[in-house]
């Protein structure tokens, strides 16, 4: 039976994403980031258009040009900052924020539930952002606040894969997690 809607979102996990001096991807250990809230896709594109014989539409084409997204969590964890966002340790003890600190290319795993079965996603060399957090004060009840981070999808640049779904009848599924599949296509 196919899936008919989706929900939820889990298993959030960061690898880093490097193409090698022939064009062989490597990806890296996956980092598994708990507390994942929410993950918004918008494609990134536009529109060119050729008006002839009187038709503003003669000729049009959409460009695509991956996506852009934010991701939302509970609270990125110190070993993420650290890994993908150049944080460094400080004397006495701190975890400092770099100024255009360098950034690994990442690849974004994740899991959708649906009303029959998951299925697995993973987006192929993201850019990530800085982490955007809210602090307020405390009222009559506490409610936590969550941590945002803006990233882009570039793409592999050699398949052009953006984005690849695996769902739980495929190969990779049980493996996605601790060996996540690299952009490739079927002979």
């Amino acid at each position: 039976m196919a899936n008919k809607v989706t929900f939820g979102l889990s298993n959030l996990y960061v690898c880093t994403y490097t193409v090698g001096t022939g064009g062989t991807v490597t990806l890296g250990t996956p980092y598994h980031q708990r507390g994942a809230v929410s993950l918004n896709l918008d494609a990134e594109g536009d529109e060119s258009s050729f008006a002839a014989d009187n038709n503003a539409r003669y000729w049009s084409h959409f460009s695509d040009n991956g996506f852009s997204g934010t991701l939302e969590t509970a609270m990125f964890d110190d070993e993420f900052k650290k890994q993908f966002l150049g944080f460094r340790e400080t004397q006495g003890g701190g975890l400092g924020q770099v100024k255009n600190a360098t950034k690994p290319a990442v690849c974004i795993l994740f899991q959708i539930e649906h009303d029959e079965t998951a299925s697995r996603c993973i987006l192929y060399n993201c850019a990530l952002g800085n982490i955007t957090k809210e602090h307020s004060t405390t009222e009559d009840k506490i409610e936590p606040t969550t941590d945002s981070l803006d990233f882009t999808v570039t793409g592999d640049n050699e398949t052009g894969l953006t984005k690849n779904v695996f769902g739980a009848d495929s190969a990779a599924y049980a493996t996605f997690f601790t060996a996540p599949p690299a952009p490739a296509f079927a002979e």
